[in-house]
């Protein structure tokens, strides 16, 4: 079945134009609406009802791009986004990026041919492209999660290297002068800000901090990274994951092979799912304060949608520390 992509692309336009001519709103000239209605014809497009029905009753659409719905840390900013816009009178539609640059290229593409009021994304990677066209369209748009400082654009983000500082400083009051860390994936920037914060709070103290970086945040990751770090380093007594299915992953190995937490190691993890609260022993961990990210970034964006103009705003809110079992004083 024919999409708004394929129509702009049979016809050489934007997705929005081709909503526009459908849905009759905005300056169209002859020649573009002659070709956006020869390509629909060619292709046998049908208009989404369901989703035209959405604009027309609401008026104020707003799109969430996240890298992957399943995980726990993503349908948490979803359900507290979701509940935001609905109590400042917005309809919010969801777009799984799956952690793939170009499926975040055809959400975004679909949310414009959705004509979205603005969108609110958490990128795949650095070198995403989203936002940057985003931009281009001058679509408004704000970043949560995985945004970076340099680009001009508001954004809503827990801060990474404060995270870092926060475990490091905890392992190190309770006794832990060996530890290692487990990374995110490097092109994911706050992957490397939640490490140089851990990092540089052990060198401060004269002590190093092994690592291994992981493909992503994910539960098997956690496995194999501990894998990976046993074969070189078996003397820590503290290890921080840098998020908590990485931390859950390395618990499960760690058991596996008899070794006992926190007795012999001590974990931690970061965003506090939870998932973490309901292991045994339960974990230790960095608190993102979910709901007020979420609350902010769609203030921002009703305010960017109504005037496009303000200055640009960045928030960095601070992470919290959660004590529970996974950490023994030595």
């Amino acid at each position: 079945m024919a999409s708004v992509i394929d129509v702009a692309r049979e016809a050489g336009v934007s997705p929005s134009t081709v909503s526009r001519v459908i849905r009759g709103t905005g300056p169209v000239d002859d020649d573009t609406k002659l070709k956006v209605l020869t390509a629909v014809k060619k292709l046998g497009y049908k208009p989404n009802l369901l989703a035209r029905g959405l604009r027309n009753n609401s008026g104020k659409l707003l799109g969430l791009m996240v890298p992957e719905i399943l995980h726990e840390t993503f349908a948490t900013f979803i359900s507290h986004v979701e509940e935001s816009c609905a109590a400042r009178g917005f309809t919010m539609i969801l777009g799984n990026t799956r952690e793939d640059p170009a499926v975040e290229e055809k959400v975004l593409e679909k949310f414009i041919g959705l004509n979205v009021d603005g969108i609110i994304i958490s990128q795949v990677s650095d070198t995403s492209s989203a936002l940057k066209s985003l931009l281009a369209r001058a679509i408004p748009v704000v970043g949560i999660d995985r945004a970076l400082q340099e680009e001009e654009v508001d954004h809503v983000i827990v801060g990474n290297y404060e995270a870092g500082q926060m475990a490091a400083k905890y392992l190190f009051s309770m006794g832990h002068k060996k530890v290692a860390c487990i990374q995110g994936p490097a092109p994911v920037r706050l992957s490397r800000e939640r490490f140089e914060g851990f990092r540089d709070y052990y060198q401060a103290n004269g002590l190093d901090v092994e690592s291994v970086v992981g493909k992503d945040f994910e539960y098997e990751t956690g496995i194999l990274a501990v894998r990976t770090l046993l074969e070189k380093f078996t003397d820590f007594t503290g290890l921080w994951a840098e998020n908590d299915h990485l931390a859950i992953g390395a618990m499960h190995e760690l058991k596996r092979l008899g070794v006992q937490i926190p007795q012999q190691v001590s974990v931690m993890g970061m965003d506090d799912i939870k998932t973490g609260q309901m292991i045994f022993p339960s974990l230790t961990t960095i608190r993102q304060p979910y709901k007020d990210i979420c609350e902010k970034a769609v203030e921002l964006l009703i305010d960017r949608i109504k005037s496009p103009g303000l200055p640009i705003q960045k928030f960095v809110l601070s992470p919290s520390l959660v004590i529970r079992d996974t950490v023994k004083r030595i």
